[in-house]
């Protein structure tokens, strides 16, 4: 069981924002007709309600949770007890809520709102914005791991909502993520460098970008350096995974779905993002997604995902596929039959998606389901000599090694349907 303890803004402490607007409104009228010309009692009667509005929202909206996280459920001293199975919707901040604010919708039509910023209030802490983060990224992972294993098919006639626990996934996801782009993304990384740095650079008439962006990278790669030793340790709780591939050189590795994207284009802010990401990993590790991330023979990076054809499936067990071709380019539809144009511009031929298992008795048929023509793609192995098929599946996605070689012999027998040869393909196990 987890505990999470932080102080945020009541969720009814904005009605007090009413008394401040309104209230001085209401009692003008009365005070010009009560007192006359009396000019200090009428600006005595705006200004209190003012003051009162204010002193209430200031002592009134603030307010103390401490929860306690389970597998079915969390506890709230504020809210009370809230099973996973009563909630319904989940949404992030928004343009009346900075993140990571949140506010939990259940069935019975009741609203749970923690409003809280990460940039800290008379409210709350940077602290307890932190510690609301853990609570939030805890939460997603016990709520995918309880989610009902239920399958979910595609409806033709109407579009269903996604469910609680990916909308969570989202505002999780979305929190960890700079909230703008450049050149708000500039700021706020100028903001997180001035903390660390600023001292030092005060001290000289000029800031030297050249060395802050030596020291960001040193410390780049002190994060890096750590936060694979507690990778390392963290991986022998994974299980094994595997890949099946004709990419002799390729390897299949599992990490964290760290964001170590630069929003800001500038050098000295390079690294600020990924070192906060990486920060965040190595003091806790357990509120990052691991996922299976393909490094390539050309030694490109690409993680193992699912698509749109299979967002919503909630299988026990799961594999996933890549189709790779470096050598071959998809001009984009408003191109096709135009002009003449530089197809070295086109994207690289580069899908994937998941195979969901419903039945492990049926892995052909789940693969062949798994993309429009399966077939058709399988063929271009025989047609291309650059054509890559990474097939992919791990212990904790509820993939056995016998299982994963069961599942090649059914790919194998789709590849010699469409007379693909096999001989180059390999199977990698890692981590056994």
């Amino acid at each position: 069981m987890h505990l999470y303890s932080f102080k945020f803004q009541h969720p009814k402490a904005l009605r007090y924002v009413w008394l401040v607007v309104l209230a001085p409104v209401a009692c003008m009228v009365p005070a010009v007709l009560l007192t006359g010309d009396n000019v200090a009692l009428i600006i005595a009667s705006v200004i209190a309600p003012i003051v009162i509005g204010f002193y209430l929202l200031f002592t009134k909206g603030k307010a103390h949770d401490e929860i306690s996280l389970d597998n079915s459920g969390f506890t709230s001293a504020f809210f009370g007890r809230v099973p996973f199975n009563e909630i319904k919707a989940v949404k992030g901040s928004s343009l009346f809520m900075d993140p990571p604010s949140m506010r939990i919708e259940l069935n019975s039509g009741r609203k749970l709102t923690w409003r809280i910023t990460s940039k800290g209030s008379i409210y709350n802490s940077v602290e307890d914005a932190e510690t609301f983060l853990r609570f939030t990224a805890d939460l997603s992972l016990k709520m995918d791991a309880w989610a009902p294993k239920v399958q979910v098919r595609p409806s033709t006639l109407s579009y269903e909502k996604a469910p609680a626990s990916e909308q969570l996934r989202k505002v999780v996801k979305r929190n960890r993520k700079p909230a703008l782009v450049i050149p708000i993304g500039a700021a706020f990384a100028l903001l997180a460098l001035v903390r660390t740095c600023g001292k030092d650079w005060f001290k000289r008439d000029e800031i030297n970008f050249a060395q802050i962006a030596a020291q960001q990278e040193k410390k780049y790669q002190s994060n890096i350096g750590e936060a694979k030793a507690v990778m390392s340790e963290y991986l022998k709780r994974q299980g094994a995974h595997f890949l099946y591939t004709n990419d002799t050189a390729a390897r299949a590795e599992l990490l964290p779905d760290i964001n170590v994207s630069d929003p800001t284009g500038i050098a000295a802010f390079r690294h600020t993002e990924a070192n906060r990401e990486l920060e965040a990993f190595i003091e806790n590790p357990d509120s990052f997604r691991i996922q299976t991330v393909i490094i390539a023979g050309d030694g490109s990076v690409k993680p193992m995902r699912g698509s749109i054809l299979n967002m919503n499936d909630s299988a026990d067990a799961q594999l996933f596929i890549r189709f790779y071709d470096p050598l071959q380019r998809i001009a984009p539809p408003r191109i096709r039959g135009g002009a003449p144009v530089d197809s070295s511009e086109f994207p690289v031929f580069d899908v994937m998606t998941g195979i969901p298992l419903y039945d492990t008795l049926k892995i052909g048929g789940a693969i062949s389901e798994s993309f429009p023509a399966m077939h058709m793609m399988l063929a271009q192995v025989r047609h291309r000599t650059s054509f890559r098929v990474y097939l992919t599946g791990r212990e904790k996605d509820g993939i056995p090694e016998t299982l994963f070689r069961k599942a090649v012999r059914e790919l194998n027998k789709q590849l010699a349907a469409v007379k693909a040869d096999t001989s180059g393909f390999v199977v990698k196990v890692y981590n056994r």
